[in-house]
């Protein structure tokens, strides 16, 4: 999520792979124990100053970059729609992380049937009124972020869940085909899923 923020602006960043038991790609700080503010990462580390929060650093980014709302209005319908993204989010890896296989079973139905077609007939039709863009025709850090984690969705319910949508799949190629996102995206390192 914050990659694709940092290379939409094309800003210099670090990003430091770290091994911990499993592989993680951590972005912008080296994990060191004991120097984390709360001990997870992403930290964003602006002139020795760390924040940590995922969604607080892209909502920063987007203030110090131009893809904030301009105004509290549009501040607040971006914030919302982050929101909703994790919502759904939420839904699909209550799913997959269900450790029962039985009730992992009971969820899928509704998770395919009901739950997505809810909120991603709701985003596509909201990506159609505001001009192929999430938020009044501008592209802005919840269009970064619904793109930067579908990759993680599509895993996770192990199918492309845009694929019906458009509009969102519109978007999604409009994304990776910014530029900066689209040499980045050619350059990145892989990780394991």
């Amino acid at each position: 999520m914050l990659r694709k923020v940092f290379n939409a602006v094309a800003t210099r960043y670090q990003q430091i792979a770290y091994t911990a038991g499993r592989s993680l790609t951590l972005t912008f700080l080296l994990y060191i124990p004991n120097t984390m503010p709360y001990g997870q990462v992403p930290v964003l580390e602006i002139d020795g100053k760390k924040i940590n929060q995922s969604v607080a650093i892209c909502r920063y980014l987007a203030k110090q970059y131009d893809l904030a709302g301009e105004d509290d209005w549009q501040n607040l319908k971006i914030d919302a729609t982050v929101e909703t993204i994790h919502d759904i989010r939420a839904k699909i890896a209550a799913y997959h992380y269900e450790p029962h296989l039985e009730a992992k079973e009971a969820r899928y139905e509704p998770l395919v049937t009901e739950i997505l077609p809810f909120y991603l007939s709701r985003l596509d039709a909201q990506v159609k009124n505001n001009g192929g863009f999430m938020i009044d025709g501008k592209l802005t850090w919840a269009d970064l972020v619904f793109v930067a984690l579908l990759d993680y969705l599509n895993f996770m319910a192990k199918f492309n869940i845009i694929e019906k949508y458009e509009n969102l799949t519109a978007l999604k190629h409009k994304i990776l085909d910014i530029p900066n996102i689209k040499s980045w995206i050619g350059r990145r390192p892989q990780t394991e899923q």
